[in-house]
């Protein structure tokens, strides 16, 4: 049952009470069968005797056939007579009752009769011939059968009509009542997939009308609650990036300057020792050495904090010195990009978003994949979609845990109003698949800041 809808459980119902109704109704007709053919016996009975007591006139004699042959016709004639069956038992043969050619004449069905005709019929009167024959009035109690069934069928057929109709009307008006739930489900599909836009209309049944009530609250809560972390996780973001330039910014202009200067000096040093102070000069030339660690050191760091080459050259630039290098630094893994379109036009925001998803996806390849080739694929005019797919060992997607590194990349996709999705299989390896719009996001968002 829990498999099958409102209409067909009502079905159902109705069925197994109209099976139980009709075997009601039949048991009852079998009782009422039995009692009335035994009031018909009582009563025909009675009413021959009360005849051939009028025939005898007082005499207890048998009656001679033979002596009054107007009487034998009068006896057949009985046979007329509703209920009242004569059989003529010709000499030395076996006494039988012609059970089942009474049987055969009954309108009804056998199962019926079979459990309502008695198992023997009643004896109303014997006569005895001179020629050995015997005259036998019985009981027939075929007609008040009939008339019990046709009964009995008359109720069957109406309680079928009626449950036809029932049904028919449990039908129409669960159509009409459950109507309003799949709008309900669409809403709730809707809000599923963070579609929050959706709202539920007034029903005519309060139950519903109460259910929507309650589904638009949530919707508008769940839009609210969404659109507030939408803006604490971007705010929270902005100030990150910020700060990151500005750190950026500082070890440029003064970590940076001042490992130059070190390294300028030095090399005037080494440069003016070098003939009269050998020792001197080598000197300057490990910090010179140093000087340009350090400075490596710096412009990588100040890289990863904020690549310059995304607010000089573009999105695509940066991208394809993030991969350079980090082919270069991952021996056992290669990673190939292809960049189809043109992605100039896209919001700083955007870009650095796009930016900052890369960087942390390739993270994770290098810490948890183990794979040999990765690759990355950034198209698309009106829908930005971003491609990135290794082979290594995969995992299984209930086994997904936070510490994936997946949170961050989930977080900025919704920065970008975009759809996130994550496929992967043990020994599959891993594909994620980003698709945003390019042009309205902006305009959907400016008026948050």
């Amino acid at each position: 049952m829990d498999k099958f809808n409102l209409q067909i459980r009502l079905s159902i119902i109705l069925i197994i009470f109209f099976v139980i109704a009709i075997i009601v109704q039949t048991l009852r007709s079998t009782n009422v069968a039995d009692i009335r053919i035994r009031q018909e016996e009582e009563s025909i009975t009675e009413m021959v005797n009360n005849m051939l007591a009028i025939i005898k006139n007082g005499s207890d004699l048998n009656f001679n056939l033979e002596e009054r042959p107007g009487l034998f016709q009068q006896l057949l004639a009985l046979e007329n007579i509703r209920h009242i069956d004569m059989q003529i038992q010709p000499a030395n043969s076996e006494s039988s009752q012609d059970d089942e050619g009474l049987l055969n004449q009954i309108d009804a069905p056998g199962w019926y009769i079979a459990m309502v005709y008695p198992d023997t019929r009643t004896e109303i009167y014997k006569f005895q011939q001179s020629n050995g024959d015997s005259v036998s009035l019985y009981i027939d109690p075929g007609d008040e059968i009939e008339e019990v069934w046709f009964e009995t069928r008359n109720r069957i057929e109406a309680s079928f009509l009626f449950l036809l109709s029932l049904m028919v009307a449990v039908i129409y008006f669960t159509n009409r009542w459950m109507k309003p739930v799949d709008s309900i489900i669409d809403v709730l599909e809707k809000v599923e997939k963070g579609d929050f836009s959706h709202h539920i209309s007034s029903f005519s049944l309060p139950e519903l009308d109460k259910i929507g009530d309650h589904i638009n609250h949530l919707a508008n809560r769940l839009g609210s609650t969404r659109s507030e972390n939408e803006r604490l996780t971007r705010k929270s973001v902005m100030v990150q990036e910020k700060e990151r330039r500005y750190l950026a910014q500082e070890l440029h202009d003064s970590l940076g300057q001042s490992v130059s200067a070190i390294k300028a000096i030095a090399v005037s040093i080494a440069g003016k020792s070098l003939e009269s102070d050998p020792i001197t000069s080598k000197s300057a030339k490990n910090i010179e050495e140093i000087a340009n660690t350090a400075y490596d050191s710096v412009r990588k760091l100040m890289t990863s904090l904020r690549p310059f080459v995304l607010d000089e050259l573009g999105l695509t630039a940066a991208l394809s010195q993030m991969v350079d290098d980090w082919n270069v630094h991952h021996e056992d893994t290669f990673c190939h990009y292809r960049f189809e379109g043109e992605f100039s036009s896209l919001h700083e925001e955007q870009q650095i978003n796009l930016y900052r998803i890369v960087q942390e996806a390739l993270t994770n390849i290098s810490k948890y994949a183990r794979a040999e080739n990765v690759s990355i694929t950034l198209s698309g005019n009106e829908i930005i979609t971003l491609l990135i797919v290794d082979d290594g060992i995969g995992f299984a997607m209930n086994e997904m845990t936070r510490h994936m590194g997946l949170t961050g990349i989930r977080d900025r996709v919704t920065l970008l109003q975009g759809e996130f999705e994550l496929a992967s299989k043990p020994g599959r390896g891993v594909s994620i698949q980003i698709e945003f719009p390019r042009l309205n996001y902006f305009r959907r968002r400016s008026g948050d800041y």
